[in-house]
């Protein structure tokens, strides 16, 4: 048995992928016997002048030992989490600092042509890269994430898909006349996309969006989209909703919209798939596309609201294709090893540090 701390970084009044992922992650290794508990720092993007106040804040943290006893091992997920310092250290990274790297100069990016941004950036990614270097074992929720520290920071990493966090709980009913959103409401996770979509999807199929608010504003955007097409009758916000509401929301879903911008994984993918719905993503999603084939468990298309239309408009009009494509998502995920079977080998790479020597590393820059 070991003594295990899970570190995340906690955007309060929030609930999104990495905390569920964080959470499951405990729970699967109390399950194994370990002693395990969650180290978590608030964290906040804005002024973006602190991003580095907040970095050393977990480099200077003491994490080796606790209530008198050892901590034999820490594993961290996302930044800035991973600037812990610890000699048995494990990464799991959801992702980094995106408007430093892959976001870098586009729209989803506040990192200007000031100078200071620059040395900024550059203090960041120089950061990361002595930080993530240092890790005993470096694995990546997903190949994107993978992808991007290698091109960025050359170091390599290792993919461990999440498993769905709630297990063999998905069910598949008789699909209704909505398509389901799932996710926080900002603008890289492009609810818009769907809101302008909905006035050219057939008048009797309604919107249902699950999750709440976390950029100032996009509620007030959205909800101008809405009263721009006139189809607030068709448009449901539901806030955040309980495991089993969600199950319920899945399972009776005609489809599933999640066509966020280059996504880094995306639990809504897996989970759509595993109560067997069509997911409509699109062609610059990221993550998505390493699970959603097209016409084969989904539909990928132009991010384009008509595009995006024309999909649902399809899924509705022709009710046995969806369903084949449903059958074909959950039997993929029955296959993936993404239900519950999947944590045993998650679980002993992101602990392989146990059995190593002092200060060596299982992941080394390509």
């Amino acid at each position: 048995m070991a003594r295990i701390l899970v570190l995340g970084a906690k955007v309060p009044f929030t609930h999104g992928g990495q905390e569920i992922l964080v959470a499951t992650l405990i729970k699967h290794l109390k399950a194994r016997g370990h002693e395990a508990d969650v180290i978590e720092l608030p964290f906040n993007p804005l002024p973006k002048q602190n991003l580095l106040t907040q970095a050393a804040m977990w480099r200077s943290l003491d994490l080796a030992e606790f209530a008198g006893g050892k901590v034999d091992l820490i594993i961290a997920t996302k930044f800035p989490t991973y600037y812990a310092r610890h000699p048995k250290k494990s990464v799991w990274l959801v992702h980094q600092l995106r408007s430093f790297y892959d976001l870098h100069g586009g729209q989803y990016s506040d990192m200007g042509d000031d100078p200071r941004d620059e040395v900024l950036r550059r203090m960041i990614t120089d950061g990361d890269g002595i930080a993530l270097g240092e890790c005993a074992y470096r694995s990546a929720i997903s190949k994107n994430v993978a992808d991007r520290l290698q091109s960025y920071n050359g170091l390599s990493s290792t993919v461990l898909y999440p498993p769905l966090p709630l297990g063999d709980r998905y069910q598949n009913r008789s699909a209704k006349a909505y398509v389901l959103s799932v996710g926080r409401l900002c603008r890289i996770k492009r609810l818009d996309l769907m809101l302008n979509a909905m006035k050219h999807v057939s008048p009797d199929v309604s919107l249902k969006v699950v999750g709440t608010a976390d950029e100032p504003g996009v509620m007030e955007y959205f909800n101008n989209i809405i009263k721009g097409h006139d189809i607030g009758r068709r448009v449901e916000f539901l806030g955040r909703v309980s495991d089993e509401a969600l199950i319920d929301l899945y399972a009776e879903a005609m489809g599933v919209f999640y066509a966020p911008f280059d996504e880094d994984y995306g639990y809504v993918t897996l989970e759509a798939m595993a109560s067997g719905r069509p997911v409509v993503t699109a062609t610059d999603s990221g993550g998505t596309l390493e699970f959603v084939k097209d016409r084969e468990n989904g539909r990928v298309v132009t991010p384009d609201p008509l595009a995006i239309a024309e999909a649902f408009n399809e899924l509705a009009r022709d009710t046995e294709a969806a369903k084949r494509m449903g059958a074909s998502g959950r039997a993929f995920i029955e296959s993936s090893g993404m239900l519950s079977q999947g944590w045993d080998t998650l679980i002993d790479a992101l602990l392989s540090p146990l059995s190593q020597g002092e200060g060596s590393q299982a992941n080394k820059a390509a």
